[in-house]
């Protein structure tokens, strides 16, 4: 399980110095970074549908930063739908 944390947080690293669209500011790295711990956080867990989605939201983040943020409140509203249940 920790070989699989630090291959998502080595990926994320290499995510973020490759493909640097026009306009990359400290916020969008700050968005990956921010998916890519709740990935690991999901496969920690034992949530790996979880994880996944939020990794391919971590990896199309850099150039659909809209795309990933609805991924994310998609996935926040699932959690607080069941936690209220």
């Amino acid at each position: 399980m920790l070989r699989t944390l630090l291959g998502v947080v080595q990926s994320g690293f290499r995510l973020l110095s490759s493909a640097a669209p026009a306009g990359n500011n400290s916020l969008d790295k700050l968005n990956v970074i921010s998916l890519l711990a709740q990935a690991g956080n999901a496969f920690r867990k034992g949530q790996p549908m979880k994880g996944a989605i939020l990794l391919g939201a971590a990896t199309i983040a850099p150039k659909h930063r809209k795309l990933s943020y609805l991924v994310q409140g998609a996935i926040t509203i699932d959690d607080l739908r069941k936690r209220f249940r």
